[in-house]
């Protein structure tokens, strides 16, 4: 069980680093950077970073790690957040095609899905806490800011709702608490299950 783990841990892993070495290429195309100028521009995104976290601890467990489980639960319930929203807020009018919408497609769906699966069925999550809730929800906050305070210096806005030229301070501060909340309803549903299912098992 434990090298099936392994092994569909390094699928995942290897997934991600495909999609996101193509993506920086595509990037890099498109807007004639570098290998460094591209990062920059694709890390403007939280799908970019949420699917990288994703990556790293599919690699660490592939190669034997056992990463504490909040640090497995954080990156399932940040690629959950990146579908949800995706599907829920961005998605409607993207005509894309190739391999755009291959790409698209593997950070948008296929590799949420995949993780989100691979943590329900076969990580352990018995130890998950409240507290827990804390350092999750530091994690859209964190980004947030970053992401402010790029598109203050640089004019680029990675998403609408952090726009503060279209909405305002009062505006992208709902959003972020509302997107905030999101996530740590949802975590607290995961920690509640994990101790419910660890508490009968």
């Amino acid at each position: 069980m434990i090298q099936i783990t392994r092994a569909v841990a390094g699928v995942i892993a290897l997934a991600v680093a495909v999609t996101l070495c193509v993506r920086t290429g595509m990037t890099m195309q498109e807007n004639g950077a570098s290998v460094a100028g591209a990062l920059w521009i694709d890390y403007r995104f939280f799908t970019i970073w949420a699917n990288t976290l994703v990556g790293l601890v599919c690699a660490a467990i592939a190669l034997g790690r056992v990463p504490p489980h909040w640090l497995t639960a954080g990156p399932a319930l940040a690629i959950a957040l990146v579908a949800g929203v995706y599907h829920a807020l961005l998605a409607e009018g993207r005509n894309l095609t190739g391999l755009d919408l291959v790409v698209d497609t593997m950070l948008h769906t296929v590799v949420p899905a995949a993780f989100i699966l691979f943590w329900m069925l076969a990580l352990p999550k018995g130890r998950l806490a409240w507290r827990d809730l804390i350092i999750w929800s530091a994690y859209p906050i964190a980004y947030s800011i970053y992401a402010i305070l790029r598109g203050t210096f640089d004019g680029v806005h990675p998403y609408f709702f952090l726009n503060l030229d279209q909405l305002g301070a009062g505006g992208v501060a709902i959003w972020v608490v509302g997107l905030t909340s999101v996530f740590l309803v949802v975590g607290a549903i995961m920690v509640a299950c994990a101790r419910r299912f660890a508490a009968t098992a």
